[in-house]
């Protein structure tokens, strides 16, 4: 299967389990982008994206105002405004300090910023590395799995077919489980933020 399909469908399981579980959430996602807004955002990169990223981008935008939670931590999908800001500031501190101590790059060229913790505040980031395909888990404290085993590396297409699948399956899922909170999906990795009002799908 095509990433471009494998990511299509994948995110209308997604979808079609927002809109009937966790009403919240789904009203918060933003409408896809264009594909003159892709072009100009690749213009910014300086390179074209991998399929399964660009479809997702076609599908949609992220979240608007507030939070959708949609993906594995509560992560949601990085604006590509933002996340084109983003990645210039990383550039910029890469050029200034070089290397961490042990010699993985702060920030690479073709290192593009997928999913955060908050659509305005990349404090916790799960960046593709274009050249693999691959996610990698980065941090402003310092933590970037970039060439290790810390977790799994996923594909934006396996990453979102995993997020369907334990949003279909919770009792099969392996790296969070989901949860609802006043019509909002929160993952269970965020539900000891509210102890006394988060609810497991199925309840």
């Amino acid at each position: 299967m095509s990433a471009e399909r494998q990511a299509t469908e994948a995110w209308s399981r997604i979808e079609g389990w927002l809109r009937q579980y966790a009403p919240a959430s789904h009203a918060a996602l933003l409408p896809g982008a264009s594909e003159d807004e892709i072009l100009a955002v690749e213009e910014a990169y300086g390179m074209r994206m991998p399929e399964g990223l660009r479809t997702l981008w076609k599908l949609t935008g992220g979240c608007g105002e507030g939070f959708a939670g949609v993906f594995f931590r509560n992560y949601d999908l990085v604006p590509l405004g933002k996340g084109v800001e983003f990645h210039r500031g990383q550039m910029r501190f890469q050029q200034e300090a070089g290397d961490d101590i042990d010699g993985i790059p702060r920030w690479r060229p073709d290192w593009i910023p997928v999913f955060s913790n908050s659509r305005d505040s990349q404090a916790f980031v799960r960046y593709l590395d274009c050249e693999s395909g691959l996610l990698y888990s980065w941090d402003r404290y310092g933590m970037n799995n970039y060439g290790t085993e810390k977790e799994e590396l996923d594909s934006v297409s396996t990453y979102l077919e995993e997020v369907a699948d334990s949003l279909e399956s919770p009792a099969l899922a392996v790296r969070d489980s989901p949860g609802l909170i006043d019509g909002y999906l929160v993952w269970e990795s965020r539900a000891h933020v509210h102890p006394d009002t988060w609810r497991p799908f199925p309840a």
